[in-house]
């Protein structure tokens, strides 16, 4: 447990810190995001996990990656996430690891996710690919509900409503790639 306590830890200190750097209050930032500023503030002092849309959410906001908001600060122009090495993060939504790199143009996650539990309703600007890599999931894109099975993929426009849960009484694992990270704000949040 030490070590997703640690993962916490990281989180919650680079969401202070980038709010610091950008001299940016609680409320203007739920704002830009969305999200509540208590909300925010729990995210920041590290009592609450953020979920997926969450993260997505912030670091567009931000202007950075998904991974520099999770991962290890890393400097190479080459990001490798070896199987074994991949580090797993329990988050609101599930266990999840960051697969693209820092300066990714793209926020590629793997996410599994627990029977009978839904993800959070998420809505970012950008667009979503999802690909069930096992399970059965159901997809919920505004009131349209469609079941996907191992090896089918959605591609859809993440600004509508959406929401993953795993079907069957079984767990499931989906890969996610969104370029929510990457989309410009209406007023970015000065660097």
């Amino acid at each position: 447990m030490a070590a997703v306590d640690d993962i916490d830890l990281r989180v919650s200190e680079r969401l202070r810190e980038l709010r610091a750097e950008r001299g940016i209050t609680l409320s203007a930032l739920a704002e830009q995001t969305g999200i509540s500023a208590p909300h925010l503030s729990r995210l920041e002092k590290g009592e609450r996990q953020p979920s997926i849309g969450a993260l997505l959410q912030l670091a567009r906001v931000y202007g950075v990656s998904v991974s520099r908001l999770v991962e290890e600060r890393e400097e190479d122009d080459l990001h490798l996430v070896r199987a074994g090495d991949a580090p797993v993060h329990l988050g609101q939504d599930g266990r999840y690891t960051v697969l693209s790199g820092p300066r990714a143009t793209i926020a590629v996650v793997r996410i599994e996710l627990a029977a009978g539990k839904p993800t959070t309703l998420a809505e970012h600007v950008g667009e979503e690919w999802l690909h069930v890599e096992s399970g059965t999931v159901r997809l919920t894109v505004d009131d349209r509900k469609e079941t996907l099975e191992t090896g089918d993929s959605a591609h859809f426009d993440s600004a509508r409503p959406h929401r993953l849960s795993a079907a069957n009484r079984r767990s499931a694992t989906v890969l996610i790639a969104s370029s929510a990270a990457t989309v410009p704000m209406r007023h970015p949040v000065p660097h």
